[in-house]
């Protein structure tokens, strides 16, 4: 039997409950479902008309509750990532079945990450004079020097909401933290609850990550990056690791784990998915929307949560990638996976997901981690989608257009985000033996 304690004296952490909602559905079973056979999220844009915008497809959550389901926090209070967070955090709750054996709420806390907390009106007309000359991106140096900012920074924000909203909702008093590192805020929400109960500091953690973007103001903001895909295919606008790639598709998604001390799920009789192992985390410190040049930091963080959890390099069978379908991220996590495990990358299988529900966001390293949980219970590793033309920069194996019968023993998680904030997670399939 497995101790309930690592060597080091510190608590093991394992998952006992997982709830997702995607563009693919509105709950784990039926996003896994669709995402193994390779059913596509992504199509054109329904919420408004999209005609005169560059971009044209979105991945976008129909499902997303009116309510909050709280008295005193109505729904036109609550923004949509609130209140697309509250389903699935409801069914990681119940999965982990804290209603039939609970735990003391003041030793379960939250952890969660969001992203673009806000997107001042005020500022789009300062969008459109910063365009660069050739009008399809915003000059981010130019802004940066001459750009107005807005008088008020005060508007109805994100994070003190989820974190607040999520709390009363399921009656938790442990520790709460909000994470803002763009597409990484998730995998640090994860990797930050992780580390409270691993410290003893919480018996369980409440942890994920929520984004619902598709809206005009940001749509713009990020097709004025020159961040988004041009193309108004919904089976080609989104295609990681391929040489045709121009941009990611905005997705909109939510996803929640419950994390437990070992010696809690088995005192409970809990249901044990997963163990996670270990977290790293980096910074690029380079440009504001950039990844590094050489892959060095996105290898030191994935090098962190392999030692992080002692997880040998051959142990690990498959990478959740960050794969955003980006000319210079996809390369540059292909150089970065080349640099931590040498010869052993050829043997991996590497997939990304956003093929089929697109980025979302602060939502990305919960729906990786989900999904290579899913692949360790289910022993099927998830496709990357729409990859037809090989790209000499990209050679791994990508698990390229359709979903493979195989066991992984261990994986990592990757979310590389806007300003190099780079987080990977180190998870084990679990065995009582």
């Amino acid at each position: 039997m497995q101790t309930n304690v690592a060597r080091s004296g510190r608590n093991r952490v394992v998952i006992t409950g997982m709830g997702l909602s995607t563009s693919l559905g509105p709950d784990l079973p039926a996003c896994w479902r669709r995402l193994i056979a390779g059913e596509n999220g992504i199509a054109p844009i329904s919420f408004w008309d999209p005609a005169e915008y560059s971009t044209k497809v979105a991945a976008e959550a129909r499902h997303i509750p009116r309510e909050s389901g709280l008295s005193g926090f109505p729904g036109n209070w609550c923004r949509r990532t609130v209140r697309l967070f509250l389903p699935p955090a409801a069914e990681a709750v119940r999965d982990a079945g804290l209603h039939r054996a609970p735990i003391d709420a003041a030793r379960i806390g939250v952890s969660i990450g969001t992203s673009v907390n806000y997107l001042d009106v005020n500022l789009l007309k300062e969008y459109f004079r910063m365009r660069t000359p050739d009008h399809k991106r915003l000059d981010m140096a130019r802004f940066a020097r001459e750009g107005l900012q807005p008088q008020n920074g005060f508007v109805r924000r994100l994070g003190d909401t989820i974190a607040s909203t999520t709390a009363r909702l399921f009656g938790l008093g442990g520790p709460a933290s909000v994470n803002d590192t763009a597409c990484a805020a998730s995998a640090h929400a994860i990797g930050e609850a992780f580390r409270t109960i691993r410290r003893g500091e919480a018996t369980a953690m409440l942890a994920g990550g929520s984004t619902a973007l598709v809206s005009p103001i940001s749509i713009l903001a990020f097709a004025l990056l020159g961040a988004l895909s041009r193309s108004d295919n919904p089976d080609e606008a989104s295609r990681p690791f391929d040489r045709m790639r121009d941009g990611f598709v905005m997705g909109e998604g939510a996803g929640a784990v419950i994390l437990e001390s070992l010696e809690s799920a088995l005192s409970r009789g809990a249901r044990i998915h997963a163990e996670l192992t270990g977290f790293g985390s980096t910074l690029n410190a380079g440009t504001l929307t950039d990844p590094s040049p050489d892959g060095v930091p996105e290898a030191r963080a994935m090098q962190l949560a392999l030692a992080d959890g002692g997880t040998a390099m051959d142990e690990i069978d498959y990478i959740a990638a960050h794969g955003t379908s980006t000319p210079k991220n996809d390369p540059g996590e292909t150089a970065a996976i080349k640099r931590v495990f040498g010869g052993h990358a050829r043997r991996l299988m590497v997939s990304s997901n956003k093929g089929q529900i697109g980025h979302t966001i602060s939502a990305a390293g919960v729906c990786n981690l989900i999904f290579a949980v899913q692949s360790m219970k289910h022993d099927c590793v998830p496709p990357t989608m729409h990859l037809h033309h090989a790209d000499p920069e990209c050679d791994l194996d990508y698990v390229p257009n359709q979903s493979r019968s195989a066991q992984v023993r261990a994986a990592l998680v990757n979310a590389f985000a806007f300003g190099g904030q780079n987080a990977s997670l180190a998870v084990r399939r679990w065995s009582e033996a």
